[in-house]
């Protein structure tokens, strides 16, 4: 009967976990644009940035506001309840938002600007599949 050392059981653990990590992160962001002129003067973009150390998904967002009014940011759930709700009135948005990966499936990001009846929403849907390859031989 061989057996097997320390290190290769972890190495193998480690190459599993970072394959099923790397399955799980496959993301799907769609835009919805409400006014689709507006997308040309105000650019919203939102884009996975991985898991952080924490287990946390990142998400990035940015919006081009020229004009600097106040628009609304909102992060809504599967359920569409609201995760996250603030007003800014940043000319470059610039955000990282970070959530508990095993508490979500789908997200939606939605950028509301009132005053020009701006409204932009990005759909997420988070897909985890995990793959398990065992192998057993005798030698």
């Amino acid at each position: 009967m061989k057996t097997q050392s320390i290190q290769t059981i972890a190495k193998r653990f480690f190459l599993g976990n970072l394959l099923a990590a790397t399955l799980f992160l496959s993301a799907n962001a769609r835009t919805v644009s409400a006014n689709p002129t507006a997308f040309d003067a105000n650019k919203a973009e939102v884009k996975y940035t991985g898991v952080d150390k924490y287990n946390q998904l990142s998400f990035h967002v940015t919006y081009s506001n020229p004009s600097g009014n106040t628009f609304n940011l909102t992060v809504l759930d599967e359920n569409g309840e609201a995760i996250f709700k603030n007003f800014y009135g940043d000319k470059q948005f610039d955000k990282t938002f970070k959530l508990p990966k095993s508490e979500v499936s789908k997200l939606s990001f939605v950028i509301e600007d009132g005053k020009t009846s701006y409204k932009e929403k990005f759909d997420v849907n988070i897909k985890t599949q995990v793959i398990e390859n065992v192998e057993v031989s005798k030698s």
